[in-house]
């Protein structure tokens, strides 16, 4: 069966001499799988480098699922066409490293399948498009470790992180926290995160 989505490219693996294997986070919170064929030689189906990472894409696709029965990781993707491709992020190798170092946190934490968190999606999203002009990328980073961990419910909330657990990531800059700094809290969070993604996560 045909199927339709949106999302954002997570990861792009060569398979062989001209296939890819791309990992979706669709717009509702859920890692898709798809092998596109040929991918690297079909300008028609997907030029211009529409399959890199971070890009906002549309995707159709054959939904293996309706074909062999069961819950088959990987669907054959037929098209795919640009949706947003945060150019900003492309204006300095600092921004461009940021964005692709949280990647691989959500691709590892999002579950394949029916588990949908759209919550996910949005702050991927809104985290790379704050990160296309940010004037404080830690900061960000900070900001959006802390929501993603409170989000998998393994951060212990005192007030100074639930407030900022509770704030958008588009106000990283100017969020004033009373009772931590920066900097012990960047250390916290990225302890914690890499406490979880190496106890597997939700996997």
């Amino acid at each position: 069966m045909r199927a339709q989505d949106k999302g954002i490219v997570l990861k792009s693996i060569r398979y062989g001499d001209a296939d890819l294997i791309v990992s979706v986070l669709t717009s509702q919170g859920s890692r898709l799988q798809l092998f596109a064929r040929s991918a690297l030689k079909s300008k028609k189906r997907f030029g211009g480098g529409v399959l890199e990472p971070t890009h906002f894409i549309s995707v159709s696709y054959e939904d293996r699922r309706s074909r062999i029965g069961g819950e088959s990781e990987l669907h054959t993707l037929h098209e795919a066409s640009l949706l947003g491709a945060f150019p900003g992020l492309r204006s300095s190798y600092e921004r461009l490293d940021f964005a692709l170092k949280l990647l691989p946190v959500i691709e590892k934490t999002s579950r394949m399948g029916g588990d949908h968190v759209p919550e996910l999606f949005d702050l991927l999203g809104n985290t790379l498009r704050a990160a296309e002009k940010s004037p404080a990328l830690e900061r960000l980073r900070i900001h959006f470790e802390t929501r993603f961990l409170a989000m998998q419910g393994v951060l212990e909330m005192e007030a100074d992180l639930l407030e900022l657990a509770k704030r958008p990531v588009s106000e990283h800059a100017s969020a004033e926290l009373a009772g931590l700094d920066w900097l012990s809290l960047g250390r916290f969070t990225s302890r914690q995160l890499k406490l979880y993604l190496e106890s597997g996560g939700v996997d």
